[in-house]
């Protein structure tokens, strides 16, 4: 038998091209059947209906998370600790105490997670020399929240066998190792180092993660990859055991450094399939390539100096070698995607997509471009003549405004320039890039958007390019649904679509910034089940 369910007398936000907000919505099964003012969803009620009174509360489309690391965000490294600022950490000795603390096993690795310098009284990087005097017989590997450099000891790098001549291993100024490993150097580390958990241990992160996503009203996750083919069959087993609790799309890539990238793009092109396979629940996302570093690290490939640096950092792969994988697996037809901040690395990824399509011309292709952080004018019109879909992370602006005005405030405005995509009619999902930020309520991320203002200092970061609420609504929904090819199933609440949505805690559309983030989600609901609440 067909189970109804009557929502009413609350704000019923579609997030339809009219923004509509209605009165009520009647679910049957997993479907949305009925949209509209209350007398019209009784009409297709019967007497085993079951009615939720929201008492004037809203109920908005499930979000949408178009870029997260869920596998790594939920997984536990063996012997990692916290040593974020949340942790309890704000200078050099609390980091170094931290981690003795946490040091149960007193001869593995230790890996320390969450750090960042700027976070430090000291505002600098802990040292090789501070790591080796407090743990000269243990390795130690320090993971940089931006997941683009760490910090390691003595002991970790000969132990790794890294070569210290690698790219991004940063030398004092004798020419030695300093401990501080950066893009290429770090992701080789990583590779190097005890971080891949069990497939079980992947599993278990996966249910904790999920669960941690339904509490924030998400969905469905874009997740943005990590352990390369680990996290592909993890969640797959995740999905099998019914642990994988929301709608997953992942994107192909390994963290493992360049090479890891490469073989794991080929390996895709090379297996038949591609982007779309899969079901309502899990299906195969875009190939993705990392083409530059980050924008908190101020490691990410800029046409121009950053103003705390002399010379430009460099691409991670060069314009042949994107080419190469783009053009392939464009023409094998996968949706294709990549890490690019800096506005060279931008200019790279697009001269590769427009490669693609102009020498093999397919209709709606929707290759993205993550992050797609510091723009220059002449790369608009090219993402909009190439429907590329940028993929940025609001919720940076209210979490590390500071420094990026530190790094960018010669070019401010084109930062996240969310107005300007939005008055050029580009669609622009948003991600939170969770695990490399804590704050990755969606809510959180549309307050960002609408304010672009950094909590810890109050200063306004490119006041220019805010946008209202109802737009970065629709970034968190419905664009988050277009950028997986969805956007038919779901991303708004209209008769015939999937039964995904989200019950706040209060009417929000008057609602500040402020009160945004402070707004809770009381239920979670995919195909019509209740996930949370």
């Amino acid at each position: 038998m067909t189970k109804k369910t009557l929502f009413y007398n609350g704000q019923i936000i579609t997030v339809n091209k009219n923004n509509d907000v209605e009165e009520a919505m009647l679910v049957e099964d997993n479907r949305i059947s009925c949209v509209g003012k209350t007398v019209e969803a009784l009409r297709l009620a019967d007497k085993y209906t079951e009615w939720v009174d929201l008492h004037g509360c809203a109920v908005v489309p499930g979000f949408v998370d178009c870029h997260i690391h869920m596998a790594v965000a939920g997984a536990r490294i063996p012997n990692q600790i916290d040593v974020s600022k949340k942790a309890g950490v704000d200078s050099v000795s609390e980091l170094l105490n931290k981690l003795k603390a946490g040091n149960t096993s007193k001869d593995e690795w230790i890996i320390g997670s969450s750090y960042s310098h700027e976070s430090l009284d000291e505002n600098r990087h802990v040292t090789l020399e501070e790591l080796d005097n407090a743990f000269p017989d243990i390795p130690v590997l320090i993971i940089h929240t931006s997941g683009h450099m760490s910090v390691a000891n003595t002991k970790a790098l000969d132990e790794s066998r890294l070569n210290l001549d690698t790219e991004g291993v940063m030398k004092d100024g004798n020419g030695r190792a300093n401990g501080l490993l950066i893009e290429n150097a770090h992701f080789s580390m990583l590779e190097k180092s005890p971080v891949l958990p069990s497939d079980e241990e992947l599993i278990s992160g996966i249910e904790r993660f999920s669960k941690m996503l339904a509490s924030k009203g998400i969905t469905s996750a874009h997740d943005a990859g990590g352990f390369g083919t680990a996290t592909f069959r993890t969640l797959q087993k995740a999905k099998d055991r019914g642990v994988l609790l929301c709608r997953t799309y992942p994107m192909l890539w390994s963290l493992f450094g360049k090479s890891e990238q490469l073989k794991t793009a080929e390996n895709a092109i090379d297996s038949g399939f591609y982007t779309g396979l899969g079901d309502d629940f899990l299906k195969i996302g875009p190939i993705k390539l990392m083409a530059d570093g980050s924008a908190v690290g101020g490691t990410c490939a800029v046409s121009k100096p950053l103003l705390h640096l002399d010379a430009t950092a460099p691409a991670s792969f060069s314009q042949k070698e994107l080419d190469e994988v783009f053009v392939e697996g464009h023409r094998r037809g996968f949706q294709l995607t990549a890490h690019a901040v800096g506005d060279k690395a931008i200019e790279m990824v697009i001269a590769a997509y427009e490669k693609a399509m102009t020498l093999y011309p397919r209709k709606d292709s929707r290759h993205r471009i993550e992050h797609c952080f510091l723009m220059r004018p002449d790369l608009f019109e090219k993402i909009k003549t190439f429907g590329i879909i940028p993929v940025p992370n609001p919720g940076f602006l209210s979490v590390w405004g500071g420094v990026f005005e530190k790094y960018y405030s010669d070019r401010i405005e084109r930062v996240m320039p969310l107005k300007t995509f939005r008055d050029m009619g580009v669609i622009t999902p948003f991600g939170s890039d969770a695990m490399v930020i804590e704050e990755y309520e969606p809510l959180f991320g549309i307050a960002a958007a609408m304010e672009r203002r950094d909590l810890k200092s109050g200063r306004i970061i490119g006041e220019e390019q805010r946008i209202d609420f109802m737009h970065a609504l629709r970034c968190y929904t419905y664009f988050g649904a277009y950028a997986s090819f969805e956007e038919k199933e779901k991303g708004s609440l209209a008769a015939g679509k999937l039964a995904d949505f989200v019950i706040l805690s209060d009417g929000v559309l008057k609602k500040t910034p402020d009160e945004l983030r402070k707004t809770k989600v009381c239920a979670t609901y995919i195909d019509g089940r209740k996930i949370f609440g």
